[in-house]
Parts: C-alpha cells; structure tokens; sequence
C-alpha cells in the first residue's frame, strides 16, 4: 500500500511510519519540523520505500500533488500541547483545523481511499463520568481540546457530505520512545529527563488527578487495525483502559528506576488540565479486536529500557 503519514517526524507519526514500512507499506512522510525532529526517523531513512518532504499541511497545492495515488493518510500532524494552546491559541486553530481542511480537501480530491485522523481525549474535557465513551458529551476546556473536536466533525461531515472514507482515533495520553523531555511534552517524558538528572520529580495538582496512561505500542496497533476494518465515519477511543494517579505513577517510576531517594513536588494546577481522564474502549474491542497489551508498568519498563539503550545513561531499571 502507499501511505501518507503527516507529522512523520513527531513522536507517534515516526513510530507509525517504521511499523509500516516493517509491514512493508510505501510511506511518504510529511512534516514541518516545527515539533518533529530528523533523528527520530534515522531507521525510515534506511528504505527505499521511504520519502521525506519537508512541507506544511497548510499547504493545499503541495498536498494535492503528494497524495496523488494513496491509499491512506494518517494526519498525525498537529500543534500537540495544552499549555502551549492556552497561551497561542491562533496557532493552534490554524495548524489543527485548517490543517485538517486541507487534508480532507486534497484526499477526497485526489480520491484517497482513507483518511484516519489522530484525536484527544482532550475533547471530552473535565466531564465526570467515567470511563469516557464515545457517545457521551464533549466539553473541552482548552484551545488544544476544542480544535481537536472541530477536526472530529470536519471528518465527519467529509464523510457524510463528500463519501470521503474518514475515521477520528482519541489517543488517551500517549507515551513511549521518542517522546521529548521539554515543558509542553507529556509527563513521563518529562520525568525521565528529571531523573536523569537526578532531579525532584514535579506534579501539578495534587496529584490525585488520574490519567490513562497509554503505551505508543497499543497505538500503532489499533492505527493499523483502523487500516485493516471498513469503520466509515466512525470515531474510536484507544486507550489502555486502565487509569493511574499521578502520585502513584511518580511513586512507580521512582521505583522502576532504584531513584526512590528522590521526592515529589507539587506545584499550581495548570490551565486546561483536566481532573480524570479514564478510556472506555469497548466500542474499539468491538469494532476492531483491540485489546491493549502493554500495561502502564509494562510499558514503562520497556520506554526505559529503550531509554537507557539510546541515549547510554547510567540508569538500572528494576
């Protein structure tokens, strides 16, 4: 198959591309390198199967001559972060959702066969029910939130008005190889740079906010199990089923890493964080076998063995 992941330098965009370049796919990478970097697509690079191009998806007529013959797109692609979208919400409208139309336009134009869009369980904002499901009501309450739930109804209606083949993914907090260590990247990412540097480990909140930590592993799979089902319109949570406390998720990394002498800081709740973010992923059970098979624990393990390997830090994991 030909395919174009968008954000192929991003930290999910570049694990997927190496998936399905291992498959044996053809894959055409996009990206700005605003957020993504080179480095992390040094394994694509090796295939002959693989193209990069440097490019914006805000950019139609470049779109329109990419996606010439494709069979699907993964429009990874996005401007990522929470706080950032709280203090740049501009941006974060134009990179997602014009981002977006723009994708939608070029593929149903050049008659791509689907389209899977990568969204957030940031769209169903600080709701309390619990576990979140996809038929339950959406409150964002972030820019980030609220852009990610208009691309969900730009795919939609793409679907319904133009017969586009289209299906919206809700990634629930994602981590794994390749994630960054900078202030808008997710929390373990960030923790395992400060353990690095033997550094205090810090929450904000009180940290009996909880998260559904999910391995990128379980993501790619249920990315490629949209491939393989016919799900038209639909919009699927992927999740590990399974939330944690950030207390306790700080307590387990300590733990994991012999680090124990370290503490944990709390600091001011941030903007735009939610309280609970728990996946409900029957519907994704269902419409396509998807089980997660990394528990938080499991994928810790195997994120800081990969860590420790990469980057060859003086770290013992238990």
């Amino acid at each position: 198959m030909k395919i174009v992941v968008t954000g192929a330098a991003g930290f999910i965009g570049s694990n997927l591309t190496d998936k399905l370049l291992e498959l044996g796919a053809e894959v055409i990478g996009i990206d700005n390198l605003f957020n993504g970097r080179l480095v992390n697509l040094e394994d694509a690079m090796k295939y002959k199967t693989f193209t990069f191009h440097k490019s914006d998806i805000r950019d139609l007529n470049f779109l329109l001559d990419v996606f010439k013959d494709v069979d699907i797109v993964y429009h990874e692609a996005a401007f990522t972060s929470v706080p950032q979208s709280v203090k740049m919400p501009e941006n974060c409208n134009d990179v997602n959702v014009n981002g977006i139309i723009n994708v939608l336009n070029a593929a149903r134009r050049t008659d791509v066969k689907k389209v899977v869009f990568a969204s957030s369980s940031s769209v169903y904002g600080d709701t309390p029910t619990l576990p979140k499901h996809e038929e339950m009501s959406r409150w964002p309450i972030s820019p980030y939130g609220v852009a990610k739930l208009a691309c969900e109804q730009y795919a939609k209606v793409w679907h319904h008005v133009y017969g586009l083949n289209t299906t919206s993914i809700r990634y629930f907090n994602v981590f794994g190889p390749r994630q960054r260590d900078s202030p808008y990247s997710g929390v373990i990412a960030i923790w395992i740079g400060r353990l690095i540097r033997n550094e205090d480990l810090i929450i904000f909140g009180d940290g009996e906010q909880s998260r559904d930590f999910t391995y990128v592993k379980d993501v790619i799979q249920g990315n490629l199990l949209v491939a393989e089902h016919d799900i038209p319109g639909e919009i699927i949570n992927i999740a590990c089923g399974n939330p944690i406390k950030l207390t306790d998720l700080a307590k387990l990394i300590l733990k994991l890493t012999g680090k124990e002498n370290l503490s944990i800081q709390y600091a001011d709740p941030r903007p735009g964080d939610i309280k609970h973010s728990f996946g409900d992923i029957s519907k994704a059970n269902k419409l396509l076998g998807f089980e997660a098979k990394y528990t938080q624990e499991e994928g810790l393990r195997d994120y800081l063995k990969w860590y420790v390997k990469k980057y060859n830090v003086n770290l013992k994991i238990n």
